[in-house]
């Protein structure tokens, strides 16, 4: 797959390559994981063991950013400038964020879409 973010990728390969797949206690091989999205210090990966075909499922791996010589923060390309302004010097999303919106989430429950905006006619 080539060098991403770094060498990133290659360091997730190694890591899945030292696991085994809970279905035919293979161990998985680089062929196995796939990149599926770049983003920058986020790579998105799927596992699947190439022996049995069985997946182990898509993993989210966040990746060290190379250093900034400018010191300006690294946003996403997709953000606009008010993207940017409106979340200049808010802190950084960390694991507990993370576990707390799974746990709201988790609570909503089947009817999770009643708490949608409503937007629009629908035609």
């Amino acid at each position: 797959m080539g060098k991403f973010q770094g060498g990133s990728f290659q360091a997730i390969q190694e890591y899945f390559q030292q696991k085994f797949c809970r279905n035919c206690d293979c161990q998985f091989a680089s062929e196995g994981i796939q990149l599926l999205r770049q983003e920058p210090g986020v790579l998105v990966v799927r596992v699947t063991c190439k022996a049995c075909g069985h997946p182990l499922g898509v993993a989210i791996v966040g990746t060290v950013l190379e250093s900034n010589n400018n010191k300006e923060p690294v946003l996403p390309a997709d953000w606009s400038r008010k993207d940017a302004e409106r979340l200049a010097g808010k802190a950084p999303i960390s694991y507990d964020d993370v576990l707390e919106a799974h746990q709201f989430f988790d609570q909503l429950g089947a009817n999770w879409a009643q708490y949608l905006p409503k937007t629009g006619k629908i035609s």
